[in-house]
């Protein structure tokens, strides 16, 4: 049985090392953004019915990132927990009033 001296495997450690440096540098591994849950709480006034709640809710569980949605028609309120690496706030209110419905911030 032939032996692998370390010669041999001078060159494959040398590529390892530079594959990681590349995948940390990338963000693949090591330093990449970690994902926080946040909440956004936001007034939507005109939110005063089932069906509405339907249409929020259905826009909001389409977006990228949001995790639940909590919505109460008599408080006229949305709770809404997301990872803010993936939307924003801002995002989430854009998408609530792109389905027709104004909001105020609540937090």
């Amino acid at each position: 049985m032939d032996r692998i001296s370390n010669t041999n495997l001078k060159p494959i450690e040398e590529y390892n090392v530079k594959l990681i440096a590349s995948m940390i540098g990338l963000g693949l591994i090591g330093g990449a953004a970690v994902a926080k849950e946040a909440t956004a709480e936001m007034k939507v006034p005109a939110m005063d019915c089932a069906a509405c709640t339907v249409v929020i809710k259905k826009a909001l569980t389409q977006t990228k990132g949001v995790k639940n949605v909590d919505l109460n028609v008599d408080k006229r309120t949305a709770t809404i927990v997301y990872e803010d690496t993936q939307v924003t706030q801002a995002e989430i209110q854009k998408t609530i009033e792109k389905a027709g419905f104004k909001t105020e911030r609540s937090n």
